[in-house]
């Protein structure tokens, strides 16, 4: 079962959490259809994050002056505004640039209750092999506006980003991102087209929409009636079933190089999720991270360094 640090739940208490429980489960047996449209809305919204310890602000303090250096882009797209921040390489990194002196495009994209800042380890030393790097704020998320986010949302934004600031070469991703990213690559929704990459880096990264939003209803104690009206709430957006927002279903048909990263006690996301991903995609390396959990791992020296090593080649 996936933590409820997926769904946004982790930052209120556990007395509110079986409150909430409480309250929809009632009012399944009551009205259905209105308790799964409320749960749909409650899956969506994000929470502010609870105090950080002092060393969690330290490392955000340092991530801001990082961005400090880049140049932060507010983008409109239709749920708001969309924050990417660029970061060109120097002139002597350019010189490691592709063989057609071509400067190429690295997206960052964060997790769940996560914003760019925390993506920080991976700017510098993919900046240093000539790239350019963006990373983004989805939507709800960081300096990016709204308290919504979704699929279809988030794959809106990422295209907004593509036609402000141009093509994307690779993308990098972190948690939840990983879904955001595939979806958006495989072209899954109708509304989108794909976004052409050569190369993904999954980070802990779920497979399974579907199991997601089932651990969710069962964590909120929906009856079968609501539970299928959350579920109807994800075709209406995205004119797709839930089930179809598989990470390594989408990938599986497409001919990107995929790196796959996960820590086997990572307590968020399982990681038979990353096995499951790699398993359905042929060109897919699966790279275990002991004793990385699901949030230590994009700070880790040998994950940034295999990230690196991974894109450059």
């Amino acid at each position: 079962m996936f933590n409820i640090e997926l769904t946004g739940l982790m930052t209120l208490s556990k007395a509110i959490v079986a409150l909430i429980r409480f309250a929809f489960g009632t009012a399944s047996r009551i009205a259905p259809e209105l308790t799964g449209r409320a749960a749909f809305r409650l899956f969506c919204t994000t929470f502010e994050p609870r105090k950080k310890s002092a060393q969690h602000e330290k490392r955000l303090q340092s991530a801001r002056n990082l961005f400090k250096r880049g140049k932060a882009h507010a983008i409109s797209y239709r749920g708001g505004s969309i924050i990417a921040f660029e970061f060109m390489p120097t002139e002597a990194d350019k010189r490691t640039s592709t063989a057609e002196n071509k400067t190429e495009t690295i997206w960052l994209v964060h997790g769940w209750q996560s914003q760019s800042l925390l993506m920080n380890h991976f700017v510098e030393p993919l900046l240093a092999e000539g790239f350019r790097v963006i990373s983004i704020d989805l939507p709800g998320h960081g300096e990016s506006s709204g308290r919504t986010f979704h699929l279809p949302l988030a794959v809106s934004a990422l295209h907004a980003v593509q036609s402000e600031l141009g093509e994307v070469d690779m993308i990098l991703s972190h948690s939840l991102g990983g879904a955001v990213a595939a979806t958006a690559i495989a072209g899954t929704l109708p509304a989108h087209s794909e976004i052409a990459v050569k190369k993904l880096v999954l980070i802990s990264s779920p497979d399974s929409m579907l199991k997601i939003f089932d651990d969710f209803a069962n964590m909120v104690g929906l009856n079968e009636s609501a539970r299928t009206t959350l579920h109807s709430r994800v075709t209406e957006l995205s004119g797709k079933t839930t089930d179809a927002f598989n990470t390594g279903l989408q990938l599986a048909s497409l001919s990107n190089e995929l790196l796959v990263i996960h820590a086997p006690d990572d307590k968020e996301v399982p990681f038979s999720e990353a096995e499951s991903i790699a398993r359905q995609n042929p060109r897919a390396t699966l790279l275990p991270v002991p004793g990385l959990g699901h949030r230590r791992i994009i700070a880790a020296d040998n994950v940034v360094n295999a990230c690196v090593e991974f894109l450059k080649v």
